[in-house]
């Protein structure tokens, strides 16, 4: 384990065993632990506010926890509360997968550190209220009850925020950035509400109580919203929405050097490094370093043959390369290094249309720098900067052609004007099929709208933009009913314009934000950004109204063409793929049902 997680793993371990002999020898004493159906409520509650609560900037916690954490302290003892809080701070990092950025390693260490964190927190704050005078199990609050309850919020607060910066600060992480005073004084704010659950809880009726417990749910779902728009300044900062920005940023470079520039601007805004390199595989087996950035310091344009170092390991097998610590690395990896390396490292392949264009490096000297969900990023940020470079090598070829034409003509000025002609002929060939290209790579020739490559990169983006902003993202696949019996009996022509006609309606009924794309023979499919199921169903149903509709009889006086149309929304956790498949299976029931619908 490099050392940055090590730094982390013996400090979470170090709270986990303080914690574990803190809550056992509180146990061993504890008669009043509640009943399993109990225990696993409380527990589900810290949860679904977790969940749901408001979130708070960078840290990726929710503030609202200290409803259910001041509740349990004044209705159970101590060790009992700690052990519900910590049982449910151990759980939510790995359910979670945006609180651990997807990497199980770091959904354990942000486990074992949320439990011990949680349960110590509680068993301090406890102690002091009980050292102060507070009353246990608390009744109808009174005047002497705010001394010793604002001793136990601000203890358990001083704990949380301590535990807490000392864990990022391991991280390498800039802990003033990440824990500002709003996240000390929102957790403070709902102290009050976590006082009045208790006192409910053991002096109201369990009705009454039920009903406080449905109004706090009411409260959660509101302040989410309240805290993402909090949250909303703080979005611009986060990983996933500069790798978003960055593929803005990408868009449009036509000269590989201002790609290049383009491309280390944003790399620097997603990692810290002391070196950087990207480089382009040539067709005579060289690898160019095109850019090359070290110590601040950038360095000239160099080549090196592709089948040496790891760069040419990484080149020849597509496969991603991490180094977290060089001193432990596999000797063979080490052997295969240019000279000696220390600290850490990430390699990535560059791909397009599946053959490896380039690389794209990161080297820092602190060993521990890079994790798996820094390998994460770096594939994502490849996976945008690969279709870039390519089209600027493209472009750059091109405009090495028209200079070499150029200057031929410069040297035969008796040929000035069929050269000219020529070179015009050819920039016009060369334009003209370098759109053609670009379309037919985006365009279905026959209906003109996107064809399944298009497809099937915009629903892979609008994956990632929804999982980013959390808006609702649905996919629906329409086939034509009965498609055959059209092209048998009528002819292929005839076919050929229902084709056409239906990707027209579909088009223009739906939102400019919407993409309608021929992804099979008489298959389509429509994504619908930030639009959920219930809504994307009546949108469908008056896109399947609208073909039907249409005036078919101009065709042909028999013509009757019908669409059925399936629907998925994406769950937050499915594939492109999945997310596919699960909106075919709809189809397929619509088929089944009888066609000319919207399942």
């Amino acid at each position: 384990m490099p050392s940055r997680y090590r730094s982390l793993a013996v400090y979470s371990l170090l709270l986990a065993v303080v914690a574990a002999a803190w809550l056992a020898q509180g146990l061993r004493g504890a008669d009043d632990f509640p009943a399993a159906w109990i225990a696993a409520a409380w527990i589900a509650v810290c949860l679904v506010i977790w969940q749901f609560g408001i979130p708070v900037p960078r840290v990726g916690l929710t503030s609202m926890e200290r409803v259910p954490q001041v509740g349990l302290l004044l209705v159970f003892s101590a060790p009992v509360a700690a052990a519900l809080c910590g049982a449910a701070a151990f759980l939510w990092p790995l359910l979670s997968r945006s609180y651990s950025h997807g990497s199980p390693r770091a959904a354990v260490l942000r486990a074992v550190h949320n439990g011990a964190m949680d349960t110590l927190m509680l068993l301090a704050a406890a102690s002091v209220y009980l050292a102060v005078g507070g009353r246990h199990p608390i009744g109808v609050p009174g005047l002497d009850d705010i001394v010793p309850l604002a001793a136990m919020a601000l203890t358990a607060q001083a704990v949380n925020v301590a535990l807490l910066a000392t864990y990022f600060r391991l991280d390498g992480r800039d802990v003033g950035r990440i824990i500002k005073p709003v996240y000390s004084l929102v957790d403070l704010v709902f102290v009050p509400a976590g006082v009045l659950a208790a006192v409910l809880y053991n002096t109201a009726a369990p009705a009454t109580f039920v009903l406080f417990a449905l109004l706090m749910i009411v409260f959660v779902l509101s302040f989410n919203g309240i805290g993402s728009a909090l949250a909303a300044a703080d979005a611009d900062s986060s990983p996933l929405a500069r790798l978003s920005r960055a593929w803005r940023a990408l868009r449009g470079a036509r000269r590989v050097d201002d790609l290049g520039d383009r491309i280390l601007a944003e790399t620097r805004a997603l990692f810290r490094f002391d070196e950087f390199l990207l480089g382009f595989v040539n067709e005579e087996g060289t690898l160019e370093w095109r850019v090359h950035e070290r110590g601040g310091e950038r360095i000239a344009a160099h080549s090196q043959p592709l089948a040496t170092g790891l760069p040419g390991r990484v080149a020849a097998h597509g496969q991603s390369l991490l180094v977290e610590d060089w001193a432990r690395a596999p000797a063979a990896l080490r052997a295969q290094a240019d000279a000696a390396e220390s600290g850490s490292l990430i390699i990535v392949a560059l791909r397009e249309d599946g053959r490896v264009i380039g690389l794209l490096s990161v080297r820092h000297g602190r060993p521990g720098a890079y994790s798996d969900a820094d390998l994460h990023l770096m594939e994502r940020l490849a996976e945008q900067v690969a279709p870039a470079i390519a089209d600027a090598r493209a472009f750059e070829d091109l405009e090495s052609y028209r200079r070499l034409l150029e200057h031929r003509v410069s040297e035969r000025t008796d040929e000035l004007a069929r050269a000219n002609r020529d070179k015009e002929r050819l920039i016009a060939a060369l334009d003209e099929r370098s759109r053609t290209l670009e379309r037919e790579s985006q365009e279905d020739p026959l209906t003109g709208i996107a064809n399944r490559r298009a497809f099937s990169r915009r629903l892979a983006s609008e994956i990632e933009m929804s999982r980013a902003s959390g808006r609702p993202l649905t996919l629906a696949v329409a086939d034509l009913d009965h498609f055959k019996l059209v092209n048998d009996a009528m002819g292929h022509a005839v076919g050929d314009e229902v084709l056409r006609q239906s990707a027209a309606v579909m088009r223009h009924i739906c939102r400019a934000t919407d993409l309608v794309a021929r992804i099979g023979g008489e298959e389509f499919a429509i994504i619908f950004p930030g639009m959920d199921q219930r809504q994307a169903a009546a949108f469908c149903e008056n896109v399947r109204r609208a073909v039907e509709q249409h005036g078919w009889h101009a065709l042909h006086p028999t013509l009757r063409v019908t669409l059925s149309i399936g629907i998925a929304q994406w769950d937050r956790q499915a594939g492109a793929d999945e997310l596919q498949h699960a909106a075919d299976s709809r189809l397929y029931s619509a088929k089944h049902a009888g066609r000319n619908r919207v399942a």
